[in-house]
């Protein structure tokens, strides 16, 4: 979707910057809802923003930092671990850092203290990595692959405008693969809770 644009402004000889801006307007602010005053640092200091929740998660328990890669990346090369920490600084004052041994240890690492979990993961997810990824009876774990799966695909499908917060995975380039991954999840559930 983004590429196709970008691919059609630079051979047009269009303004690459402003096609990208064109595009996040109309896909993500007016096609998902998404508002742009959610990135605000201001707002993020206001302690009955919603959005402060995750953040304070992040910046003291997971450091799930989503930094720009090295190379071929639409994100700055400016969003890099110190913006991160400065955003955690700025949102909750001085001395806040995220404390991820701590939170690994609490939870178990790679041991994870817990059963009857499903972790399933987009094959195109930033956080996957931070996730289980090898399964066992107890804890199953999904790569859900195709070239626009993203967070949360498992739930709410792939990227589509105008959202549809039912989940439709109709726009994932892999469809059947979605459902294949929903479909061992009830199976899951339903055993997990046949047990009970």
């Amino acid at each position: 979707m983004l590429c196709d644009s970008l691919i059609k402004a630079k051979k047009g000889g269009e303004d690459l910057v402003k096609t990208y801006a064109t595009y996040v307007k109309e896909n993500y602010v007016e096609g998902f809802g998404v508002s742009v005053a959610s990135y605000n640092q201001e707002r993020l200091k206001n302690t009955s923003n919603a959005d402060r929740m995750w953040l304070f998660q992040v910046c003291t328990e997971v450091a799930y930092f989503q930094v720009a890669p090295a190379n071929d990346s639409v994100r700055s090369s400016g969003v890099n671990t110190s913006y991160h920490l400065n955003l955690c600084k700025n949102g909750f004052g001085n001395g806040i850092y995220p404390d991820v041994d701590g939170t690994n240890l609490y939870y178990g690492g790679k041991k994870i203290a817990g059963s009857k979990i499903v972790f399933a993961n987009g094959s195109q997810d930033p956080w996957r990595h931070a996730s289980k990824q090898t399964s066992s009876p107890d804890m199953p774990s999904y790569i859900i692959a195709c070239h626009n799966c993203g967070h949360g695909t498992d739930m709410r499908g792939c990227p589509q405008s105008p959202l549809v917060p039912e989940g439709d995975a109709k726009n994932c380039s892999s469809y059947d693969e979605v459902l294949k991954v929903r479909n061992e999840m009830m199976k899951h559930m339903d055993l997990w809770l046949s047990q009970c």
